[in-house]
């Protein structure tokens, strides 16, 4: 097995045995400050709506979606429909109970790493990655940056 292979390998044991709460989620801190949402979504809205080079509110993608914490509490409030990409079922699944109402509002969910999943060309106005790319630096390791690289031909910049 070649080091990216390897490195893919023990990123889905590690979450297999996390339990699907905001707890697991957040690695132990069941809860997090507003600052973290309130920050992100100001940042969302400086660059979506309507004028020139914003991004539509029609459909975003939520990247390493987990249970679907930012889903629910800052993309799903700005957006028509989200879809969800996770590398663990368990979450995608716990996901559909945790958003509750408006989880009818969810495209898609899709099972599959980042490294294997291929956005739909001209789906997503917002392409939303949080902590997935930043977790695995943390923890000695490099997101390779050939993914962000393989998807940037299905989105614009």
């Amino acid at each position: 097995m070649g080091e990216e292979a390897h490195f893919y390998s023990n990123a889905e044991v590690y979450w297999r045995d996390v339990p699907p709460t905001v707890d697991g989620m957040l690695g132990g801190y069941g809860s997090i400050s507003n600052v973290d949402l309130n920050g992100s979504k100001a940042f969302l809205k400086k660059f979506t709506g309507e004028g020139d080079g914003k991004a539509g509110t029609t459909c975003a993608l939520d990247c390493g979606a987990g249970i679907g914490r930012i889903t629910k509490r800052l993309l799903l409030p700005l957006f028509q429909t989200v879809d969800l990409v996770d590398v663990t079922q368990e979450f995608l699944d716990q996901a559909k109970t945790y958003l509750g109402e408006e989880g009818c509002r969810v495209g898609h969910y899709f099972c599959t790493g980042l490294q294997d999943f291929v956005p739909e060309p001209g789906r997503y106005d917002i392409i939303w990655i949080q902590w997935v790319i930043v977790l695995p630096f943390y923890a000695g390791h490099h997101f390779p940056q050939c993914v962000c690289l393989t998807w940037s031909p299905s989105c614009s910049f």
